[in-house]
């Protein structure tokens, strides 16, 4: 391109200083003077049409190798338009390398690089003549080493045009074919969203907006360097990526003409353009795609005539009931008048689908797996809408219960939803989210807790899930899903019952370690780490929301509910991408200090016996091993604590207490004492809600010796088996050796031990 022709055509004639009339260009000017010559030197002054003009001689400090062709000074043209408008950074040389965070220019105009991707109502608030300086100098260096491209910008340039945006589905662009495309304008006047004229209800005598879709074949990519000022240069610019857009018109047309009447309204219409071009990394890397639009004044008809394909009527008379009829032979192209309709770049936004979501909370792969969230409540009705907003999974919600007035305290839905189901709350909460046809959520009204609540509908989706989520804050409802045969993995999420705490249970991908394993494993850590004391204490203070003896809700307040749910939703999401199991705890204190609790899923051995099944973690397995080892040479021992459901007829070992101090121990034998042991069964019971319970004793065995019972140790037996005989549970008696571990399984007439080869340490 020729410069200096472009620079007396836009800024004419050269001027003093003193000829300056911005008050922006005559303080900029004045700065570069007296204080960035070092930088910068002032070579010209030019006013015109387009603005003043300050053009400088500018030292890029540019490295010994740069990555880009950059010039140790490069001369440039600063444009200051009327008024208080933001800077325009023209690059005044025409073989100018084509690089990312470049400004769409008009054809003919020199390439103009973006210094600052923020607006200026905002960027005015700091700007000075110091800071253009310092921001063009910083575009220089990073641009020469490569690092043009950070956080604080998009990748690819701003267009400036008309005031209008328009909003559209890329979905929309994938069937473009399928559908007439029309914009319709909202209430502000300024936006219009792209729909098919299918959608569009009612008779209307004009359209808005007429508009043609394309997508940028891949292996055509190449980056949008200016933005085109007419038809006709917006042909040749989709000509050199692959698309026929004249050809692509004159056949639309055609067809519109053909049935004129009908299309009376398109017809005379304005067109616009929309094309999908691709985002492309300073590396030259393709990172996407984005929406460019470009509008033009003229009516469909009128581009039509200049495509050869119609006639403009006289009156109705003449057959033109749209103003416009069909050319009965096909004329020539007439191309300076294609060449004299402008085309204005309008704002196109995405709409907000799974792949802008996704890129939106900083991932790079979509997340469309199949999950099932089992509960509606407080804790799922704002983890799953958080999730669905970073573009994950999708939705199936199960839930049997109804929103009642106080549930309005702790959840997403309003007034008006009172009485609905919550899972058709949450579920049409979440279809409402992602404009993504793999967005819409299923809702199923079922009650998950047991055998007799299984419902066919809610068995076929958790069969097909790829994630299982139990936001149903029910023991019965998580001990159930862990049970259930499907293979998807599972996770369970809740608060505490003063709800100043949340808790996140996940099972590992291979699911060898369960919900079952892992609510045992986290009344466990509750018991043993001082910093979760009373963790899972009862509210102090209740409200009745009816008359009904248990129509009780704790005091929760919303906020502190959204507080938890955020990190709860984080801490869902980082676990459903990785492979390990966890038990994470996240705990409010005052003035909104978080402490956070991490520990690893700990492997877990079974074993059924007498039709029990009995489970023991790596964890407790390693805790007694360092009793047993700070006690040598003598035995030591104590009580066991586990987790028991009775009509499963499973017991988890999660806990066992170092010996009472007035236990006797020598390296031959032990005998347990009884100080301070109901005391410490007190406390387990009462800081895990009653779930944990003492169900056997533990002792260790010398250097060298087995793990057999001895004769000592079958009398301790009997003891057990009289005891939980009473209560119609089996005992357990755990014996700790130097290289194993036994677990005697305790009944009246039933001694068994489990195979040291299962339970080797």
């Amino acid at each position: 391109m020729d410069i200096e022709a472009w620079l007396s055509a836009s800024y004419g004639e050269v001027i003093a200083a003193g000829d300056l009339t911005f008050p922006a260009a005559v303080s900029f000017a004045r700065f570069v003077d007296r204080h960035a010559a070092d930088v910068a030197t002032v070579t010209e002054l030019r006013q015109g049409a387009a603005g003043e003009l300050v053009e400088l001689t500018f030292r890029t400090g540019r490295p010994q190798q740069s990555v880009i062709p950059i010039k140790r000074t490069e001369r440039l043209g600063i444009r200051f338009g009327e008024g208080d408008t933001m800077p325009f950074v023209y690059v005044l040389r025409s073989d100018f390398p084509d690089t990312a965070h470049q400004n769409l220019t008009a054809e003919g105009a020199p390439r103009a690089i973006c210094i600052d991707d923020r607006s200026w109502a905002e960027a005015r608030l700091t700007w000075t003549p110091a800071e253009l300086v310092h921001r063009i100098l910083s575009w220089f260096r990073r641009a020469a080493e490569g690092n043009l491209h950070d956080a604080r910008q998009p990748v690819d340039p701003q267009m400036f045009g008309t005031g209008y945006s328009l909003i559209m589905s890329r979905a929309l662009i994938e069937d473009a074919s399928k559908h007439d495309l029309i914009a319709i304008p909202d209430d502000t006047g300024t936006l219009m969203r792209v729909i098919p004229r299918s959608d569009l209800s009612g008779v209307v005598k004009a359209l808005p907006l007429t508009v043609a879709a394309f997508r940028v074949p891949p292996e055509q990519m190449v980056r949008l360097s200016f933005a085109p000022g007419n038809l006709a240069s917006l042909a040749d610019m989709l000509a050199a990526r692959g698309i026929d857009l004249f050809a692509d018109l004159r056949t639309r047309f055609g067809a519109w003409l053909d049935d004129a009447k009908t299309n009376a309204a398109r017809i005379n219409s304005c067109l616009a353009v929309i094309v999908e071009m691709p985002i492309t990394a300073p590396d030259g890397a393709q990172q996407g795609t984005d929406l460019r639009a470009f509008v033009t004044a003229k009516k469909v008809g009128d581009i039509a005539v200049a495509l050869g394909v119609a006639h403009k009527t006289a009156s109705k008379d003449q057959g033109g009931a749209a103003g416009y009829v069909s050319a009965l032979v096909g004329g020539s192209i007439d191309e300076a008048e294609l060449g004299g309709l402008a085309m204005l770049p309008v704002e196109v936004h995405a709409t907000f689908d799974r792949a802008l979501a996704t890129q939106i909370a900083g991932r790079a792969v979509e997340d469309d797996r199949r999950a099932v969230i089992v509960g509606g409540g407080a804790i799922g009705a704002h983890v799953a809408p958080c999730l669905a907003r970073e573009g994950r999974f999708r939705w199936t919600v199960i839930d049997d219960d109804v929103l009642l007035p106080h549930n309005l305290a702790r959840h997403i839905a309003f007034a008006g939803n009172v009485t609905e189901r919550k899972s058709d709350i949450l579920a049409g909460a979440l279809a409402s989210i992602l404009d993504d046809e793999s967005s819409i959520a299923a809702a199923i009204t079922a009650r998950v807790g047991s055998d007799g609540d299984r419902n066919e509908d809610a068995d076929r989706v958790l069969e097909d899930a790829d994630l299982i989520i139990d936001a149903s804050a029910s023991l019965l409802a998580e001990r159930y899903l862990s049970d259930h045969p499907a293979e998807a993995r599972r996770i369970s999420i809740f608060y505490s019952p003063a709800g100043d705490a949340a808790v996140l249970l996940a099972e590992p991908k291979d699911r060898s370690v369960t919900l079952r394993d892992l609510e045992a494993q986290y009344l466990g850590h509750v018991v043993n780490e001082e910093a979760l004391a009373g963790h899972l204490a009862t509210p102090a203070r209740t409200v009745a929301y009816t008359g009904a003896c248990r129509a009780i809700t704790n005091l929760i307040p919303e906020s502190r509910v959204m507080a938890l749910s955020g990190l709860v939703a984080e801490g869902l999401g980082q676990a459903a991408d990785a492979d390990e199991g966890i038990v994470r705890i996240w705990s409010l204190g005052e003035g909104g200090a978080v402490r956070s609790f991490s520990y690893p899923a700990e492997a877990v051995r079974r074993f059924d016996v007498d039709g029990w099944q009995v489970a023991l973690d790596d964890g407790l397995r390693g805790r007694v091993a360092t009793m047993r080892e700070e006690r040598l040479p003598n035995e030591t021992g104590g009580i066991m604590f586990g987790v028991v459901d009775i009509p499963a007829r499973r017991i988890h070992l999660a806990g066992a207490a170092p010996a009472p101090t007035d236990s006797v121990a020598s390296p031959g034998g032990f005998t347990r004492g009884t100080d301070g042991v109901q005391e410490t069964i007190d406390h387990v019971m009462t800081e895990t809600q009653g779930q944990m319970r003492y169900v056997g004793e533990w002792h260790s065995h010398p250097l060298r010796a087995g793990v057999m019972p001895s004769v000592t140790d079958l009398v301790q037996i009997n003891w057990l088996a009289s005891i939980f005989d009473m209560d119609t549970l089996p005992g357990l008696m755990l014996i700790a050796g130097e290289n194993e571990l036994a677990v005697v399984f305790v009944r009246q007439e039933d001694v068994r031990t489990l195979p040291a080869a299962e339970t080797g340490q």
